[in-house]
């Protein structure tokens, strides 16, 4: 975990980032990602507002560009590399971003989903202090259907009580 940090992303990550987001099996656990992917859409999710102010950051694991995740007025949203699926690195990335966004970003709550069909994410969010808060049918783009999605929350005061906890 020592080699593991959130920082900002860099002209150089396109490459990394486009690979991470030609993965089928990453895509389709997103909503707004097309399929097959698109490098101008790559690009410019790498330059958006949100980007640029810090608020989607890249997960970098022993100094590799490793997932993103991002935290924007409390919504929160990430992606992971296969490869380092398994390994804790999301439920870290979660939590070092629930600590800026409550510490640092003035949120009140968090708010994150995911697709039915996702346990992993689901487990992450549960792990990281999130109640399920509804059910809702949402579009995902790469694989051009509805599906059922989980929406979860988390308050700064049940954050806070996590983070009392050893």
């Amino acid at each position: 975990m020592d080699s593991w940090r959130l920082r900002n992303f860099r002209e150089t990550d396109f490459e990394a980032f486009h690979a991470l987001v030609s993965d089928f099996d990453v895509v389709k656990m997103l909503a707004s990602w097309p399929w097959p992917p698109d490098t101008e859409f790559t690009r410019t999710r790498m330059t958006t507002p949100e980007v640029k102010a810090g608020l989607v950051r890249v997960i970098e694991v022993d100094g590799t560009f490793s997932g993103t995740i991002g935290g924007v007025d409390g919504g929160l949203g990430y992606m992971l590399d296969r490869r380092f699926w398994g390994r804790g690195i999301a439920t870290w990335a979660v939590r070092e971003m629930l600590d800026d966004g409550f510490r640092n970003l003035g949120w009140d709550t968090a708010h994150a989903g995911c697709w039915q069909d996702n346990p992993a994410s689901m487990a992450v969010l549960r792990k990281c202090g999130f109640s399920e808060v509804g059910r809702e049918t949402g579009h995902c783009k790469a694989r051009d259907c509805d599906l059922p999605a989980v929406e979860f929350a988390l308050t700064q005061a049940d954050w806070a009580k996590t983070r009392a906890q050893p």
